[in-house]
């Protein structure tokens, strides 16, 4: 097994074909790569590796972010070749801060480089990540989804601040502020309302070739349980079928079991699970 060291994020393309393959599991790193080929201000790729095995591309590293990189298989791999990969991060001393992937591919590739590289290995987020592609709209829908709107910015920061404390990602008012206003920039940042009052939020992001994903969905305390995060998540996702979107896809954690039976109540239905897991030394 060999290594390539991807400098730029325009050396990513010739992988996204096989990403393609699997889209909505990769989702996360066809937006990425798609988003930084088509801005003029890219995320720091800080980074980014491809394995061969015999000359063919097996697996890709990718980390934009400081918390943690992606794991992406691109090919059919053993554990072997994942304890191989693993071994030569190790042996060439490229610290990863943590991994996220399908499992098992992330299980099998954390443990060993968490042994190989004398860290501890924490598991932080099991995930499940679903698709849909017809939507079941829920009875007794009341309110209506609208587009966001610059007025809308500083309630739209304080949620996403909870929003990040609630999923055990805590955002910074600034980190969160910069997520928010790219999703304007976008006009992807849409709330339910209720007789004319914000109840709930969602956006839509890392559109790829057919699919498209729903992130940031938050319905605040005083407003849960009413069945408003069902119906903005439901008219949004159908609102992207309407575009032109094959299929829609979002991310659950495991550890919420409301989330993933609204979800599936609309329409989504699973596609793979996904692990994140943080490497201390």
């Amino acid at each position: 097994m060999r290594i390539k060291i991807l400098n730029q994020w325009n050396e990513l393309e010739p992988y996204i074909e096989m990403l393609q393959t699997k889209e909505v599991a990769h989702n996360l790193a066809i937006g990425l790569i798609k988003r930084n080929q088509e801005s003029n201000e890219q995320d720091p790729l800080l980074f980014s590796a491809v394995f061969y095995e015999r000359d063919e591309p097996v697996l890709l590293v990718l980390q934009s972010i400081k918390e943690q990189a992606i794991l992406a298989v691109l090919s059919k791999v053993a554990e072997v070749e994942l304890k191989e990969s693993a071994g030569i991060l190790a042996e060439q001393k490229i610290t990863l801060p943590g991994i996220m992937g399908e499992s098992p591919y992330a299980d099998a590739f954390s443990l060993h480089y968490s042994e190989l590289t004398k860290t501890k290995r924490t598991l932080h987020t099991a995930q499940r990540i679903y698709q849909l592609r017809n939507v079941r709209r829920p009875k007794d829908m009341t309110g209506q989804l609208r587009l966001s709107t610059e007025e809308d910015t500083e309630f739209l920061i304080k949620w996403a601040i909870q929003f990040g404390e609630d999923a055990n990602v805590p955002l910074t008012e600034d980190e969160a502020r910069e997520r928010v206003e790219r999703f304007f920039s976008q006009q992807s940042m849409y709330i339910w309302e209720n007789e004319g009052k914000p109840v709930s939020m969602a956006a839509s992001s890392r559109p790829t070739q057919t699919n498209i994903n729903i992130s940031l969905v938050f319905t605040p305390a005083s407003e849960r349980k009413k069945g408003y995060a069902s119906a903005c998540v439901a008219s949004l996702s159908e609102k992207m079928l309407e575009a032109g979107y094959k299929t829609v896809s979002l991310y659950t954690d495991l550890a919420n079991p409301t989330s993933n039976h609204i979800y599936q109540e609309i329409g989504y239905e699973m596609v793979v699970n996904s692990k994140l897991y943080y490497f201390q030394s």
